[in-house]
């Protein structure tokens, strides 16, 4: 009986030590946990990725670095948009409801270079709405370490590229091809700019000595003499301009002049009223049609007559196309020639005077 007893302290005992230790167990849990312990009240978000990039359920979920939660399930999302195709059940602190908004950006991060994945949160703004128990967020994709490496090979690759295109330019210059080889190799580049620069030295040397047409600009002063003396010529000029001197300076300072320009403007302006209004010779030409179908008239009998003239009609008309008349003043033009050689070869023949009585 006394053994039996002894038996059951003991069994107690032992059972008493193994509640106490899950009891110390499951506070160390809490405590550990900190505030997100299975005891701070949750609500639910779900969040909609393209890619789950090995995400997994367990997760944890971090308000810019600080844990709030965890993943609670992934699956493949019915929806047909293809930014939807993931969907994330997040279990998240209440007590950061007020923070995570409709603008806060979800991506998948990775915890070091090659470790687990989490869900990283931002903190919304006051332009955004809080996410309420079932609201759901979209999720950005964020490059994983494959598409770095990706990229990287890539970057290789063209960095390699270039290196041989880098590579084959460099010896194409030591073979001398291409303007830049040339420049590099040939010598007759270098004599040409080592002469262009010997020119231009005794250019430099022309002109500070005053030789030729650009040094005697540069050294000789005779021609700044003459521009300032052209100068005060014309300050000279302006002046008395100015003061009414001469016939420019009375042009543009006598009122006289505007005087009478003003009334040889008016005198035409009366002109043209009086020929708008009809009277006077222009004015009849430009209003009275009655003048203007006799000039015309007149013209058109003009224009007959010189047609019947071209035409060699009437006296006119055979005086300039009837040769006839030009014949016989040429023939007499030659009688009276042959006349005058005559008379000067023989003028007794001519002047002799004979007297008869009867």
């Amino acid at each position: 009986m006394a053994q039996r007893r002894s038996l059951a302290w003991t069994e107690l005992r032992v059972g008493i030590l193994v509640i106490t230790s899950f009891a110390l167990l499951a506070l160390g849990i809490f405590f550990i946990g900190g505030s997100s312990g299975f005891l701070t009240p949750k609500y639910n978000v779900f969040a909609y990725f393209q890619n789950a990039n090995n995400l997994k359920a367990g997760a944890e979920v971090q308000l810019e670095g600080v844990t709030i939660g965890n993943v609670r399930r992934v699956s493949i999302s019915m929806q047909a948009d293809p930014k939807k195709a993931v969907e994330v059940e997040l279990r998240l602190d209440e007590k950061y409801k007020n923070i995570i908004r409709t603008d806060s950006m979800l991506t998948i991060g990775t915890i070091g270079l090659l470790g687990d994945k989490y869900v990283d949160i931002t903190r919304g703004t006051e332009d955004g709405q809080v996410v309420p128990e079932g609201g759901y967020l979209q999720g950005t994709e964020a490059g994983d370490i494959a598409k770095i490496v990706q990229g990287t090979n890539d970057f290789v690759a063209n960095l390699q590229e270039l290196s041989n295109q880098f590579k084959r330019m460099t010896d194409r210059i030591d073979r001398g091809e291409g303007t830049l080889g040339k420049l590099l190799t040939d010598s007759a580049i270098f004599d040409n700019i080592n002469r262009a620069t010997l020119e231009a030295n005794g250019f430099v040397r022309d002109l500070r000595t005053g030789n030729g047409t650009v040094g005697k600009l540069v050294s000789d002063d005779e021609l700044y003499r003459r521009v300032n003396t052209m100068v005060e010529r014309m300050d000279t000029l302006v002046g008395n301009i100015e003061h009414g001197q001469g016939t420019a300076g009375k042009f543009i300072n006598d009122p006289a002049v505007y005087h009478k320009t003003d009334q040889i403007l008016g005198r035409m302006q009366a002109i043209t009223d009086r020929i708008d209004r009809g009277e006077g010779t222009l004015g009849k030409l430009s209003k009275d049609e009655a003048l203007y179908n006799d000039f015309r008239e007149t013209m058109k009998q003009f224009q007959t007559m010189v047609s019947a003239v071209q035409n060699g009609e009437g006296t006119a008309g055979k005086f300039i196309k009837d040769p006839t008349l030009y014949n016989s003043l040429n023939q007499t033009s030659s009688e009276v020639l042959k006349l005058l050689y005559d008379f000067r070869q023989n003028p007794k023949k001519f002047l002799t005077i004979n007297f008869k009585l009867f």
